[in-house]
Protein backbone atom coordinates (compact mmCIF):
# COMPACT_ATOMS: atom_id res chain seq x y z
CA UNK A 1 0.00 0.00 0.00
CA UNK A 2 2.84 2.39 0.79
CA UNK A 3 4.36 1.93 -2.67
CA UNK A 4 0.96 2.45 -4.30
CA UNK A 5 0.40 5.61 -2.27
CA UNK A 6 3.88 6.99 -3.03
CA UNK A 7 3.45 6.48 -6.77
CA UNK A 8 -0.23 7.49 -6.73
CA UNK A 9 -1.23 4.14 -8.27
CA UNK A 10 -4.32 3.49 -6.16
CA UNK A 11 -7.82 4.41 -7.22
CA UNK A 12 -10.11 5.58 -4.41
CA UNK A 13 -11.90 2.22 -4.50
CA UNK A 14 -8.63 0.25 -4.35
CA UNK A 15 -7.44 2.46 -1.50
CA UNK A 16 -10.73 1.80 0.30
CA UNK A 17 -10.53 -1.94 -0.26
CA UNK A 18 -6.98 -2.14 1.11
CA UNK A 19 -8.05 -0.26 4.23
CA UNK A 20 -11.04 -2.59 4.57
CA UNK A 21 -8.77 -5.64 4.45
CA UNK A 22 -6.61 -4.08 7.16
CA UNK A 23 -9.72 -3.39 9.24
CA UNK A 24 -10.97 -6.97 8.79
CA UNK A 25 -7.64 -8.23 10.10
CA UNK A 26 -7.80 -5.91 13.14
CA UNK A 27 -11.42 -6.88 13.79
CA UNK A 28 -10.62 -10.60 13.63
CA UNK A 29 -7.42 -10.60 15.66
CA UNK A 30 -7.44 -7.49 17.87
CA UNK A 31 -11.06 -6.51 18.51
CA UNK A 32 -13.22 -9.65 18.64
CA UNK A 33 -11.02 -11.85 20.87
CA UNK A 34 -10.84 -9.32 23.73
CA UNK A 35 -14.57 -8.57 23.42
CA UNK A 36 -15.39 -12.26 23.61
CA UNK A 37 -13.21 -12.46 26.73
CA UNK A 38 -15.30 -9.71 28.36
CA UNK A 39 -12.78 -6.94 27.93
CA UNK A 40 -13.27 -3.35 26.86
CA UNK A 41 -11.80 -2.38 23.49
CA UNK A 42 -10.82 1.17 22.63
CA UNK A 43 -10.12 2.05 19.01
CA UNK A 44 -8.55 5.27 17.80
CA UNK A 45 -10.36 4.99 14.47
CA UNK A 46 -13.17 2.74 13.38
CA UNK A 47 -15.31 2.17 10.29
CA UNK A 48 -16.71 5.69 10.44
CA UNK A 49 -13.30 7.01 9.44
CA UNK A 50 -13.48 4.89 6.31
CA UNK A 51 -17.04 5.99 5.59
CA UNK A 52 -16.04 9.64 5.74
CA UNK A 53 -12.63 9.41 4.06
CA UNK A 54 -13.61 7.03 1.25
CA UNK A 55 -16.91 8.70 0.41
CA UNK A 56 -15.14 12.10 0.37
CA UNK A 57 -12.81 10.56 -2.24
CA UNK A 58 -15.80 9.61 -4.39
CA UNK A 59 -16.36 5.97 -3.45
CA UNK A 60 -20.06 5.11 -3.43
CA UNK A 61 -21.42 5.20 0.15
CA UNK A 62 -23.39 1.95 -0.23
CA UNK A 63 -20.28 0.12 -1.45
CA UNK A 64 -18.24 1.36 1.52
CA UNK A 65 -20.96 0.30 3.96
CA UNK A 66 -21.15 -3.12 2.33
CA UNK A 67 -17.41 -3.68 2.57
CA UNK A 68 -17.45 -2.75 6.27
CA UNK A 69 -20.69 -4.62 7.07
CA UNK A 70 -18.97 -7.15 9.39
CA UNK A 71 -18.10 -4.33 11.81
CA UNK A 72 -19.87 -4.33 15.16
CA UNK A 73 -21.65 -1.20 16.29
CA UNK A 74 -19.74 0.24 19.27
CA UNK A 75 -21.44 0.99 22.56
CA UNK A 76 -19.91 4.46 22.44
CA UNK A 77 -18.40 6.38 19.55
CA UNK A 78 -16.75 9.69 20.29
CA UNK A 79 -16.36 12.21 17.48
CA UNK A 80 -13.77 14.86 18.28
CA UNK A 81 -14.97 17.61 15.96
CA UNK A 82 -12.43 20.28 15.12
CA UNK A 83 -12.83 23.14 12.65
CA UNK A 84 -10.70 22.89 9.51
CA UNK A 85 -8.53 25.91 10.28
CA UNK A 86 -7.67 24.65 13.76
CA UNK A 87 -6.90 21.20 12.37
CA UNK A 88 -4.66 22.74 9.71
CA UNK A 89 -2.89 24.89 12.29
CA UNK A 90 -2.25 21.90 14.56
CA UNK A 91 -0.89 19.78 11.72
CA UNK A 92 1.42 22.46 10.36
CA UNK A 93 2.73 23.39 13.80
CA UNK A 94 4.11 19.87 14.15
CA UNK A 95 5.62 19.43 10.69
CA UNK A 96 6.73 21.31 7.61
CA UNK A 97 4.00 20.26 5.20
CA UNK A 98 0.79 18.30 4.80
CA UNK A 99 0.83 14.69 3.71
CA UNK A 100 -0.35 14.13 0.15
CA UNK A 101 -3.37 11.94 0.95
CA UNK A 102 -4.47 13.75 4.12
CA UNK A 103 -4.62 16.91 2.00
CA UNK A 104 -6.77 15.07 -0.56
CA UNK A 105 -4.27 15.82 -3.29
CA UNK A 106 -5.15 12.50 -4.93
CA UNK A 107 -8.70 13.76 -5.46
CA UNK A 108 -7.54 16.73 -7.55
CA UNK A 109 -9.50 19.46 -5.77
CA UNK A 110 -6.68 22.01 -5.90
CA UNK A 111 -3.00 22.11 -6.84
CA UNK A 112 -2.32 23.96 -3.57
CA UNK A 113 -1.99 21.44 -0.70
CA UNK A 114 -3.44 23.81 1.91
CA UNK A 115 -6.47 24.67 -0.22
CA UNK A 116 -6.90 21.02 -1.17
CA UNK A 117 -6.78 20.10 2.54
CA UNK A 118 -9.50 22.63 3.34
CA UNK A 119 -11.73 21.39 0.54
CA UNK A 120 -11.17 17.68 1.14
CA UNK A 121 -11.44 17.83 4.92
CA UNK A 122 -14.60 19.96 4.60
CA UNK A 123 -16.11 17.05 2.67
CA UNK A 124 -14.94 14.64 5.37
CA UNK A 125 -16.43 16.79 8.15
CA UNK A 126 -19.75 17.05 6.34
CA UNK A 127 -19.94 13.27 6.07
CA UNK A 128 -18.94 12.83 9.73
CA UNK A 129 -21.72 15.22 10.72
CA UNK A 130 -24.22 13.05 8.80
CA UNK A 131 -22.83 9.89 10.41
CA UNK A 132 -23.13 11.48 13.84
CA UNK A 133 -26.89 11.59 13.52
CA UNK A 134 -27.23 8.23 11.79
CA UNK A 135 -25.01 6.21 14.14
CA UNK A 136 -25.43 8.11 17.39
CA UNK A 137 -21.85 9.30 17.49
CA UNK A 138 -21.19 11.64 20.39
CA UNK A 139 -19.55 14.87 19.20
CA UNK A 140 -16.98 16.59 21.38
CA UNK A 141 -15.69 20.10 20.75
CA UNK A 142 -12.04 19.33 19.99
CA UNK A 143 -11.20 23.03 19.97
CA UNK A 144 -11.95 23.20 23.70
CA UNK A 145 -9.22 22.95 26.30
CA UNK A 146 -7.97 19.40 26.87
CA UNK A 147 -9.07 19.23 30.55
CA UNK A 148 -12.58 20.27 29.48
CA UNK A 149 -12.65 17.61 26.76
CA UNK A 150 -11.41 15.05 29.25
CA UNK A 151 -14.27 15.83 31.66
CA UNK A 152 -16.81 15.35 28.87
CA UNK A 153 -15.22 12.06 27.79
CA UNK A 154 -15.04 10.73 31.35
CA UNK A 155 -18.73 11.47 31.89
CA UNK A 156 -19.73 9.72 28.65
CA UNK A 157 -17.59 6.68 29.44
CA UNK A 158 -18.96 6.47 32.98
CA UNK A 159 -22.50 6.46 31.58
CA UNK A 160 -21.66 3.50 29.34
CA UNK A 161 -19.58 1.57 31.86
CA UNK A 162 -21.82 2.20 34.85
CA UNK A 163 -23.05 -1.39 34.90
CA UNK A 164 -20.02 -3.03 33.23
CA UNK A 165 -18.97 -4.94 36.35
CA UNK A 166 -22.56 -6.11 36.85
CA UNK A 167 -22.72 -7.41 33.25
CA UNK A 168 -19.44 -9.29 33.67
CA UNK A 169 -20.65 -10.82 36.94
CA UNK A 170 -23.80 -12.02 35.16
CA UNK A 171 -21.78 -13.60 32.32
CA UNK A 172 -22.52 -11.02 29.64
CA UNK A 173 -19.38 -10.23 27.71
CA UNK A 174 -20.32 -6.90 26.19
CA UNK A 175 -20.21 -8.08 22.57
CA UNK A 176 -22.84 -6.23 20.64
CA UNK A 177 -24.41 -7.68 17.55
CA UNK A 178 -26.55 -4.77 16.52
CA UNK A 179 -26.60 -4.23 12.76
CA UNK A 180 -25.14 -0.98 11.63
Amino acid sequence: MQRGKKKNLLTPTTFSLLHAVDFADRLTYQILPPLKAGMIVLADRYVYTAFARDVARGVHPDWVRSVYSPALRPDLTLYFRVPIDISLERLLSGRAKLKYHEAGMDVGLSADPVESFRMFQSRVLEIYDQLTTEFGMRPIDASAEIPDQQKVVRKMVQEILGDYDLKRANGKNGVTSQPR
